[in-house]
């Protein structure tokens, strides 16, 4: 029950977010390898609209926290959410963590509710909400990413 719960509230805060959309995916516009958003230096992994709820890693809160729209980014340097800018015509990172400044993860993925939430080595929580299909394709490469930026093994919700 407390999922189906969290994810009325994640499905009713995402009408009331700001953000109008995840830009203009499939269309004309869209550049699929969001070149004016990444850094030189930066290779795409992978790329999936998302939502993002910032100040949470899905411990049973009781608060309610807005779910921003935009989309997740798995770079070879950093974790990275990017917002649409409709006067810039462009996605510009509005949140990134580089994979070594990422102490904890978690995966949830099941019918009712699909996230990824981590902790980052300040104590920032964020938790992304890509679809059901990119979830565990997005943690794999995430947990690939921190291991070799750690050096560690790794495995689910644990401390590196």
């Amino acid at each position: 029950m407390p999922a189906l719960g969290l994810l009325v509230c994640v499905v009713f805060m995402s009408a009331l977010s700001g953000c109008k959309s995840y830009g203009p995916i499939g269309t004309a516009d869209f550049d699929p390898t969001y070149s004016r958003t990444l850094e030189k230096n930066e290779q795409l992994l992978f790329s999936s609209i998302s939502g993002l709820m910032i100040g949470t890693y899905m411990e049973g809160e009781e608060e309610l926290f807005p779910v921003y729209r935009g989309v997740l980014l798995l770079t070879s340097e950093r974790l990275l959410f990017a917002i649409w800018n409709e006067k810039q015509h462009r996605y510009e990172p509005a949140i990134w963590t580089g994979y070594s400044q990422i102490s904890k993860v978690k995966k949830h993925n099941n019918i009712l509710l699909n996230y990824i939430a981590i902790v980052a080595t300040d104590g920032s929580k964020f938790t992304y909400l890509p679809d059901k299909k990119n979830t565990d394709r997005a943690n794999e490469i995430l947990l690939e990413r921190i291991r070799l930026k750690h050096n560690v093994p790794m495995q689910g919700d644990q401390q590196i």
